[in-house]
């Protein structure tokens, strides 16, 4: 089936960053092995060497940290969906990881390995890029610190180097007051990936206002697409309906979609500019709910 020769299995990542320098472009990263498998099986990708991670310690971690929640790379996405730490302070981080395909592909599927995929149709990139996570790697320099933003650069792209390892990835812990959502727009069948895929959350300020506004868009490009200076135009506002209207509007009109089966690139524009409206909505109403709460 593919020119695999060797399967090799470190025992530290420092071993598995010295097997890549080795081995170059012939070796590719195993870890939960859901998108490998794939690959090799229609002949897009025919590595000789594969470096399998799953033996070495510390990657399978879930933790609170210094102000972040910090994922192993090995953690898996059932782990995500049901770990009772992430569900309380991060819940939006929950809610989309279990929202990825079925049971059976989240209880193998890594949390490292969804980054290092950079497949423009996963539920997680765009969410990661809303919460401004940071890509914590290792290569032979030591280790470097990506922020999610600037990790998805193209198609099955990141801004890894060839011989780096992911060995976590960090999610800030959001301020009080802050709701979030993900809403994933299907056009097949609900196991199936996003036709859009929209994370939106803003923080209650009071008085019926509402600052720190996040929009990140999934699916719909080739990598996740923010606009600070559209979030920033609806800081402090009452993010009612005119406000949603104008950022989702303004998603809608700079982002270049693109064609695939799931839809065109003018049905996908459209379905940007629906969705966007109404993640915000569900990212206000869970901020004036989250700040009553603890008010």
């Amino acid at each position: 089936m593919t020119g695999v020769l060797a399967f090799l299995r470190p025992e530290a990542i420092d071993e598995a960053v010295a097997l890549l320098r080795e081995h170059g472009d012939e070796a590719k990263i195993v870890a939960g092995s859901t998108a490998l498998t794939i690959m090799l099986r229609n002949r897009l990708i025919d590595p000789s060497v594969l470096v399998s991670i799953g033996a070495i310690p510390g990657l399978r971690t879930v933790r609170e940290t210094d102000g972040f929640l910090e994922l192993g790379a090995l953690v898996s996405h059932r782990t995500v969906e049901r770990a009772p730490i992430v569900r309380g302070v991060v819940p939006v981080l929950a809610e989309t990881f279990a929202r990825v395909a079925n049971v059976r592909v989240r209880n193998m599927a890594t949390v490292g390995g969804v980054v290092a995929e950079a497949d423009y149709a996963s539920d997680p990139p765009a969410v990661l890029v809303g919460l401004d996570a940071q890509i914590v790697a290792r290569g032979p320099a030591g280790q470097r610190v990506i922020a999610a933003r600037d990790c998805f650069v193209a198609f099955y792209e990141t801004a890894l180097a060839g011989d780096e390892v992911i060995t976590a990835v960090r999610v800030p812990l959001p301020a009080p007051g802050t709701g979030a959502v993900y809403e994933k727009f299907v056009t097949r069948s609900s196991e199936d990936r996003p036709c859009v895929g929209v994370f939106a959350s803003c923080r209650a300020t009071g008085n019926g206002r509402f600052t720190d506004v996040r929009v990140s868009v999934g699916a719909a490009a080739e990598t996740p697409q923010r606009f600070p200076d559209l979030e920033a135009g609806a800081a402090d506002t009452d993010l009612g309906d005119e406000v949603r209207r104008a950022i989702a509007d303004g998603y809608a009109e700079r982002i270049e979609t693109l064609d695939d089966v799931r839809g065109s690139a003018w049905y996908r524009t459209e379905m940007v500019r629906v969705w966007v409206r109404r993640a915000l909505e569900g990212a206000r109403t869970r901020a004036a709910a989250t700040r009553e709460a603890v008010a």
